[in-house]
């Protein structure tokens, strides 16, 4: 399939991005965890990828229990196979965000043999959960101002996402992770060389972002932030409209 560019930015004022050349993605989150309204949700969507993101349960044997992960797992089986079970659009792939891998920066960043080794072992652990999905959709959102790291963390991530047999259609995002104060609401100077990665390596890939995050914000239930006004002269959209016109 041609490359696509999956429209999950949230800007206030947002202009319709589809004139962009980007196509449109239904994402469910948030909404609980109950199967039955994962597959009413699915029945409704009409788009060709639906993102069924559980992202709060337990996913990495690393640091939390492995019987805490092995539910997280079952409860996400079971959404991912209703959706399967109830989607009306017969095009329609179930992906996920994150989890498999389990997305880490500084593992392949600055790596040692037992980091490496644990780092595979969850992935592995993970893999449970990919026979019900159809496209892997790994987290390579920047951290840092360091592109060279940024490199390095995205390509080990996509290697780790192709072991599951599907493909891969990443998510990434304009400005960097709210995680870090250095960086946070501030767009990332290297989106382009994100954009050229993932054409490169991936089968198409997600945009989220749009969120700005405050001090009132941060620390509160799913630290959701609140939408950043749209910018006509937004740096990014230059790359944007290359990699969406195929250039």
């Amino acid at each position: 399939m041609a490359f696509k560019l999956y429209n999950l930015l949230s800007f206030k004022d947002q202009p319709d991005l589809s004139l962009e050349g980007l196509s449109p993605i239904s994402w469910y989150s948030r909404g609980g965890y109950d199967p039955v309204v994962v597959g009413k949700w699915a029945s409704e969507q009409r788009s060709d990828l639906l993102i069924v993101d559980f992202e709060a349960l337990c996913s990495d044997v690393r640091v939390q229990q492995a019987e805490c992960v092995a539910q997280g797992h079952a409860q996400r089986i079971a959404a991912f196979k209703a959706a399967k079970r109830d989607k009306k659009n017969p095009q329609a792939r179930i992906g996920t965000y994150g989890v498999c891998p389990v997305g880490d920066y500084w593992t392949p960043v600055m790596p040692t043999d037992e980091k490496l080794l644990a780092w595979y072992g969850t992935n592995r652990f993970n893999s449970v959960i990919a026979d019900d999905l159809d496209v892997i959709c790994p987290s390579l959102y920047a951290f840092y101002d360091d592109e060279k790291g940024w490199l390095k963390y995205a390509i080990a991530n996509i290697d780790e996402a192709y072991k599951y047999g599907k493909p891969v259609i990443p998510f990434i995002c304009p400005h960097f992770h709210h995680s870090d104060p250095k960086f946070r609401n501030k767009m990332v100077p290297f989106f382009g060389t994100m954009l050229d990665t993932v054409r490169e390596r991936c089968d198409s890939a997600i945009l989220w972002g749009g969120w700005w995050f405050g001090p009132k914000d941060l620390g509160q239930p799913g630290e959701s932030g609140h939408p950043w006004p749209w910018d006509k002269d937004f740096g990014w959209l230059k790359d944007l409209r290359r990699v969406a016109r195929g250039l």
